[in-house]
């Protein structure tokens, strides 16, 4: 992360908030999408219809660090545990706030990140030479990962999710890539810093299918493919011998600026300093902050659940169970999938009620009460099927709440 020749200044709440709502128009995911329609390991029980997931303590943080700056197309995590620091966000009670939580690394020093999606918060590290906000961070790939499953029998399943990092995030589902920011530091060419932005993933998900999604968030080196002359610069150097870490960054997302250095900035380098180690953990030289804060919602419709009464218990319960339908209605009368024909006992041009049939099954058939059956099951649990026992919700008889219109 890094501004050419730029020095963050306090912004307001409203004027942040109408950047949010810019950067949501000028980035788009690249890569497979579909535009249907959390914690880490963690898995819902059907009966209910979404899930949140966040980036937070419970995130996990995996291995990944080298000098490799591209976003292949899969991409497979390794070393998944534990790691991740919460570097700054919404307080314990989950209330927007412009304070970060106490002790939180954002409190002491911002180097220009948008507060974070509501109910996430920025997540980093305090390893490789310092607190990733903090112009420590040795350039590299650090990854992030969050699994859910989702429940059987379900329809509609989709993940619609939010996405900022500092400087570059890739999202993959399944170690196939679903999105991603565009990839460099904040030069002059570039319109919405990532950091500021939302890439916006939505995407299709199968019933009964775990997930896992894999962040990789790319620090690049300062001034990192940059297309303007002086800016960036071939590898190892980047734009190290051009540009150096800015001068202020603020306490939190409030007004007040703090001074990057020396506090921030790591010593011997961030400064006209080539990189050293270039594709090994211990690489140096252009540290930059990195950070990524992520919020979505898994959601599905729930299954149906398929209930049937049999025909003595509509006999028996009637009218109380029928949720208002009238015994007089005429068999002839009620649609209902395979519908069976009236027994041959009943006589040819018969057309008896439905409280005649259900109750009479020696006359009229019994093909023709569990016909009843699947009509009346069909009212009051909205939806017709055909079985041969008795749902669990049937033994104790009353009361239903119909589902269905009542003839």
């Amino acid at each position: 992360m890094h501004r050419y020749s730029l020095v963050p200044s306090a912004v307001s709440l409203a004027v942040a908030a109408g950047a949010l709502v810019l950067a949501a128009c000028s980035e788009s995911p690249v890569g497979p999408r579909s535009l249907a329609s959390s914690d880490a390991s963690l898995s819902v029980t059907p009966g209910t219809n979404s899930l949140t997931i966040v980036s937070d303590a419970a995130t996990l943080f995996c291995t990944g660090l080298n000098g490799d700056y591209t976003i292949p197309a899969t991409f497979t995590a390794t070393g998944c545990g534990a790691g991740t620091v919460v570097l700054g966000g919404y307080n314990a009670a989950n209330v927007p706030t412009l304070v970060d939580p106490a002790g939180a690394p954002l409190a002491t020093y911002n180097p220009g990140w948008s507060i974070p999606f509501t109910g996430s918060s920025w997540i980093g590290f305090n390893a490789k030479g310092g607190p990733s906000n903090e112009y420590r961070a040795n350039p590299g790939r650090y990854v992030y990962q969050e699994s859910f499953t989702v429940p059987t029998g379900v329809t509609n399943p989709t993940l619609d999710l939010h996405v900022k990092a500092d400087n570059v995030a890739a999202v993959y589902l399944n170690g196939t890539l679903v999105g991603n920011q565009t990839n460099t530091d904040c030069n002059p060419d570039v319109v919405t810093c990532n950091w500021n932005g939302d890439l916006h993933i939505q995407q299709n998900l199968t019933a009964g299918t775990a997930y896992t999604l894999t962040f990789l968030v790319i620090d690049l080196p300062t001034g990192a493919f940059s297309s303007t002359a002086g800016v960036g610069g071939p590898a190892p150097q980047y734009g190290c011998d051009y540009r150096k870490p800015q001068d202020t960054g603020t306490l939190g997302w409030s007004a007040t600026t703090v001074a990057t250095v020396p506090g921030h900035v790591i010593a011997g380098g961030g400064t006209g300093v080539a990189i050293t180690g270039l594709g090994t953990a211990g690489q140096a030289g252009c540290e930059n902050p990195t950070g990524l804060d992520f919020a979505g919602v898994v959601s599905w419709t729930p299954a149906v659940s398929l209930q049937w009464c049999s025909p003595g218990f509509w006999k028996n319960h009637y009218p109380d169970a029928w949720g208002g339908v009238s015994g007089g209605l005429f068999y002839n009368q009620i649609v209902v999938a395979n519908k069976a024909p009236l027994s041959k006992k009943a006589g040819a041009g018969a057309n008896p009620t439905i409280l005649q049939v259900i109750s009479d099954p020696s006359t009229y058939g019994g093909p023709a009460t569990n016909s009843v059956a699947d009509y009346l099951s069909g009212i009051i649990f909205g939806a017709n099927v055909g079985t041969s026992a008795d749902d669990a919700r049937c033994n104790g008889g009353v009361p239903f709440v119909q589902n269905g219109p009542a003839n």
